[in-house]
């Protein structure tokens, strides 16, 4: 049987924090709906409220939560892009660069190193088509090290979840 709080412990590296079954039923409620009252998540997750509220500081300042944000819905301006980036060699300079090229880059909204034929696989969001071909010049097509560059426009979302499963 998997031991998922030693793997979170060797993720986060804190070596004084293990999951039990109640912290886990806390993670799967506040990622579903933080914003429900202490009162719900607690007898959700079949816990006091003063429970509730010291683990989940506890799972907060360890690490296991990394921050709580409002999801927006991405079409109220713009679109969504999903381009895959080969680089001409993985792991070089021009590699490095362009990684903190898209990190600091605020149409970047995810941006993940793959295996596979990609290299990069980034998640862009842009106010129109214009300003894509614009971006995507300078900032990947244009760059030395960048063997291909393939795009695609996200037409509808399928699915979309942030909650992992706990």
């Amino acid at each position: 049987m998997i031991d998922f709080g030693q793997i979170i412990y060797e993720m986060i590296g804190n070596a004084h924090l293990t999951l039990d079954a109640t912290d886990r039923r806390i993670l799967r409620e506040v990622q579903t709906n933080l914003r429900r009252s202490p009162d719900e998540i607690a007898a959700a997750a079949g816990v006091s409220v003063s429970s509730y509220r010291r683990r989940l500081k506890r799972l907060r300042a360890s690490g296991v939560i990394l921050k709580e944000v409002a999801i927006v819905e991405p079409a109220i301006d713009g679109i969504e892009i999903i381009v895959l980036v080969t680089m001409i060699e993985e792991h070089s300079d021009g590699y490095d660069r362009l990684a903190r090229r898209a990190r600091r880059s605020p149409e970047v909204t995810q941006c993940y190193s793959v295996t596979g034929e990609a290299d990069l696989i980034l998640h862009v969001h842009m106010p129109d088509m214009r300003t894509f071909e614009s971006w995507i010049r300078e900032n990947v097509i244009g760059d030395a090290a960048v063997k291909r560059c393939t795009s695609h426009v996200v037409y509808s979302r399928m699915k979309f979840e942030t909650a992992i499963t706990i």
